[in-house]
């Protein structure tokens, strides 16, 4: 396969995956779908702060999609390297997000 195809083929995947991730972020953050958290960080949530931990989780969650979808369009479009910028910043911001509510609500 050429390397057209292929970074065609990657770009579909980060935009299906960012849509996966956007999915779950709603999820979590408006519907607040407890169980697509792992219960050992929602166990130790106190329950006045559940509100403002689920919005920041499902906010990282968010951002973290919304940086695979821009990769995957970045890809498509401009076929190089530089087009996984966008997922690397939407992982770094997003985990750092997810790192922080997990470290201020959770104790």
């Amino acid at each position: 396969m050429s390397d057209f195809i292929w970074f065609i083929l990657i770009g579909v995947l980060f935009v299906f995956l960012g849509l996966i991730f956007i999915w779950l972020g709603w999820q979590i953050w408006k519907k607040q779908r407890t169980d697509l958290i792992i219960s050992y960080h929602n166990d130790k949530v106190s329950e006045e702060n559940r509100q403002a931990y689920y919005t920041l989780f499902g906010a990282g969650v968010l951002v973290m999609g919304t940086g695979f979808i821009l990769s995957g369009i970045c890809t498509i479009f401009i076929r190089s390297l530089l087009a996984f910028g966008p997922m690397a910043a939407g992982l770094v911001l997003g985990m750092a997000m997810l790192v922080s509510a997990v470290m201020k609500y959770n104790h």
